[in-house]
């Protein structure tokens, strides 16, 4: 199975510096240009999803919305593909948190993606659903398929992490539009021995890659 996961265009959070989680602001001018452009990418590289996903979050679901006009297809949205909830700082920039909750030392939080702030989902909540998340796509696809996930920078650094079978979450600065793209080979997923061990079966084609913008 070939599994692309991109995360949305710039939205207007992203413009003005805010935690967004589980708040739902709409792509930027920018962001739809952004969105455009891989588009067209997609287009000229012959890619041809057999399953679009979205998270239903505007800023993705809009992005998957661009997306889906080269193949005149429909994006599913997935409940589990928003981005992880940050609480009551969702939708405020640092100095709007600072001034509303003057006792919350956000250097820490910052350092731990706000899970200790009132509301947030929690890095053991976020990596379960970034497990589940895989475990739904091997369970309901097969090799012949062709499956993208329109998501999060956030929550994405879980499902990764968790697609790659490591316990440890490995950061990475993920830009808009950023295409992961792997061959996971579905039939053989559970499979221990040498069929688990060879590095043909499964293989990381393209990681956080964002050519397609033209910038550097």
């Amino acid at each position: 199975m070939r599994l692309v996961f991109v995360r949305h265009a710039e939205s207007t959070g992203n413009v003005e510096g805010r935690w967004q989680g589980h708040s739902d602001y709409p792509l930027s001018s920018r962001g739809y240009v952004q969105a455009e452009k891989l588009e067209r990418y997609l287009k000229e590289t012959g890619f041809v999803p057999t399953h679009v996903y979205t998270s239903p979050l505007c800023r993705a679901a809009q992005t998957a919305s661009i997306l889906v006009r080269s193949w005149s297809g429909h994006a599913a949205e997935w409940d589990e593909l928003k981005e992880f909830d940050v609480g009551l700082v969702s939708g405020m920039t640092r100095e709007e948190a600072q001034k509303e909750l003057p006792n919350v030392d956000f250097d820490l939080e910052e350092s731990r993606q706000l899970a200790g702030v009132k509301g947030a989902e929690s890095l053991i909540a976020r990596r379960d659903r970034g497990r589940r998340i895989v475990d739904k796509i091997v369970e309901n696809h097969n090799n012949k398929n062709v499956v993208l996930i329109v998501s999060h920078g956030g929550i994405l650094q879980y499902v990764i992490a968790a697609l790659l079978g490591t316990n440890r979450v490995w950061g990475y600065a993920t830009r808009n539009t950023a295409i992961f793209d792997f061959d996971v080979d579905i039939e053989n997923w559970h499979v221990e021995g040498g069929l688990f061990m060879r590095t043909t079966g499964c293989r990381i084609n393209r990681f956080n890659e964002v050519t397609h913008l033209g910038e550097s």
